[in-house]
């Protein structure tokens, strides 16, 4: 070959990729919603995504259920999938680890792109798994594991980088919210408002991922991390469910201004660079944005030192809200392919202590059963007092006239938790607390 062939070979450019060829891994309610979203808007999303997206091979468990859906290219065989040379992107709806995490790290080290809305596999195992995206210059997108149709991990990652993060706060659980919405306005227990939403399909049969908080410690993990630039482990995120918030507590917290919600929240710890992460119920003074939130609606409101105070809200669950995301991830994927550009994952850096949750300073709700005679406020504030806990606000109301049992609720000022159990641990020993109904975090007003 003579030096100007090879010049020439050199030069030429690499051929016109024709279409996109996407792979689906499930075909359950949010999988079937993805089929119908590429199907039916197949001419916009080529036009958004700048040539044809192909839905090519569909990979499913059981190849003999009905599922409503004409498609010659059905396997049981996923791994097969993953390991295709014509697959361009593999798009995972399977849930869960097993068998997805396998699946997905063969995919991506077979040099193909990912979109998951896998909320638990990306807060497990997403720091390893966007390494080797990023080593190969290939995408994994998982918009749709954390807000469903609300876009939260595009805006963390361009729009809002730029920031250093004063707080994340969010309600990132449809059910939960649902059935704190319940108790609220129809006075209902817990155990009925579940009922209801599970009848409304808002929560599953069972529904322990989501009142146990799992479900939202996934995913603040998730956002805290792009936020903080490092991997936060999931197992120190603190969680606390929603299974003691009682109606009594959600009528006081109401008398005294508040709404009662399960929160998410991530912010910088108090020293180096360890962060608070944390989920439980939390009083929400009334004013606050997140107060008004309701039934399966979800909200993450964030405060960055520029950008001030920015509010994203909407329907965090459901099959056409995810599916939304997920086709919006693999139109950006789409994209990068188009012109050969890297991957746009975050290169993570190293893991990032979570603080342990009794250094973190709060406001509390208490609610006591007491002797309804002189001098026990002063036990009480005295006994609080001792520890470094005073108190900011008060009701009441007689419980048992006969016995001369009164219930009192206090809300305190800011103080250390730890410092804060020490004096709950002494107020269970007084003679004049018959009982500690309940304790609840608090945002100051």
């Amino acid at each position: 070959m003579n030096a100007d062939a090879s010049l020439s070979a050199a030069a030429s450019p690499s051929p016109i990729r024709e279409s996109i060829r996407v792979a689906l891994l499930g075909l359950g309610t949010v999988g079937r919603g993805v089929f119908r979203m590429l199907e039916e808007n197949s001419a916009s999303i080529r036009a958004k995504a700048g040539l044809p997206v192909e839905l090519v091979r569909i990979g499913v468990r059981d190849l003999g259920r009905v599922r409503g859906i004409e498609f010659p290219h059905l396997t049981d065989d996923a791994r097969s999938i993953v390991q295709d040379p014509d697959i361009d992107v593999v798009i995972e709806l399977i849930g869960g680890i097993d068998p997805a995490l396998d699946l997905v790290e063969r995919a991506l080290e077979a040099g193909k792109s990912v979109v998951t809305a896998n909320k638990e596999l990306i807060a497990k195992h997403g720091g390893r798994l966007l390494r080797t995206a990023f080593e190969r210059g290939i995408d994994l997108h998982f918009e749709a594991a954390v807000g469903g149709g609300i876009p939260l991990v595009q805006p963390l990652k361009h729009q809002l980088a730029g920031n250093d993060v004063v707080r994340l706060m969010g309600i990132l659980n449809g059910t939960t919210n649902y059935i704190l919405t319940q108790i609220a306005e129809r006075g209902v227990s817990f155990e009925e408002a579940l009922s209801h939403a599970q009848a409304f399909g808002f929560a599953e049969a069972d529904p322990t991922n989501d009142v146990e908080a799992y479900d939202a410690a996934y995913k603040i993990a998730i956002l805290g991390s792009i936020a903080f630039g490092g991997p936060i482990p999931v197992e120190q995120v603190y969680r606390e469910g929603i299974q003691g918030v009682q109606p009594d507590d959600v009528h006081f917290a109401d008398v005294l201004g508040y709404a009662i919600k399960l929160v998410a929240i991530c912010e910088p710890g108090a020293g180096g660079r360890s962060v608070s992460a944390r989920v439980h119920p939390l009083l929400v003074p009334k004013e606050h944005p997140l107060a008004g939130v309701r039934n399966e609606y979800n909200a993450l409101w964030f405060q960055g030192d520029f950008v001030g105070d920015v509010m994203f809200s909407g329907r965090g669950a459901g099959a056409e809200a995810t599916a939304s995301a997920v086709v919006g991830d693999l139109i950006d994927v789409a994209r990068n392919l188009k012109i050969k550009g890297p991957g746009s994952v975050i290169p993570w850096g190293d893991p990032i202590e979570v603080e342990p949750i009794g250094l973190t300073r709060s406001s509390y709700y208490l609610r006591l059963l007491v002797d309804d005679r002189p001098k026990v406020l002063g036990e009480i504030a005295l006994a609080l007092g001792e520890h470094g806990v005073s108190l900011s606000a008060m009701e009441m109301r007689v419980f048992d006239s006969a016995n001369h049992v009164g219930e009192i609720v206090f809300l305190t000022h800011e103080v250390e938790e730890r410092l804060f159990q020490r004096a709950l641990a002494d107020l269970e020993q007084l003679m004049v607390v018959k009982k500690v109904c309940n304790w609840l975090r608090v945002v100051e007003k």
